[in-house]
């Protein structure tokens, strides 16, 4: 599966709500080959270090009301969800946020990520202890080992509201009002 093969199964697989959309993924995927399904979550594994930055953490954190560790990956997964061009777009610039979000719309996050059930399915594996070893035995034969999100450093303080406008000044002022501050 390619990079666009990928994007297209999320693409012809959109729903609004998040565990709706990965249903109807986890649904084309079953009908795969067991690599393929592999591919598709190698890609999703790569999609989300690319999105592991701190311009992106703190749009989370500013969308979200704050975003730790676990709620930075959830985030993550929710907007590989929405699509390339919104997944591109708020790579290059976190701020196109304010074009795609409601400050009403809550915790944007979604804890997936879809495909292993798929993979589970297609083997005839179980997701238990040894059906998590064999994909991950899988995935280190077709891939080898993955790659770690890379070590960030200290982040820019997202509670000032300075840095904050200098980051993401439409979200900022989308979430906050005019000026920016609260």
């Amino acid at each position: 599966m390619t990079l666009d093969e990928f994007w297209e199964h999320i693409a012809k697989s959109n729903r609004e709500e998040p565990d709706a959309h990965a249903e109807r993924i986890e649904e084309r995927l079953v009908k795969l080959k067991p690599d393929e399904v592999l591919d598709f979550i190698h890609w999703w594994e790569t999609m989300s270090r690319e999105a592991y930055g701190w311009n992106l953490w703190g749009a989370a954190y500013l969308i979200n009301g704050g975003c730790s560790d676990d709620g930075f990956h959830y985030f993550c997964n929710w907007l590989i969800l929405k699509g390339r061009d919104v997944f591109q777009a708020a790579l290059t610039n976190p701020d196109t946020f304010a074009d795609v979000v409601e400050p009403d719309d809550g915790e944007l996050e979604w804890d997936g990520p879809p495909g292993r059930d798929a993979w589970f399915a297609v083997t005839k594996t179980k997701d238990n202890e040894a059906g998590n070893a064999a994909v991950e035995a899988a995935e280190l034969a077709r891939f080898g080992e993955h790659p770690m999100v890379p070590d960030l450093g200290n982040m820019w303080d997202r509670d000032d509201d300075e840095k904050m406008r200098k980051h993401v000044p439409r979200l900022l002022a989308l979430y906050y009002g005019g000026d920016g501050g609260e």
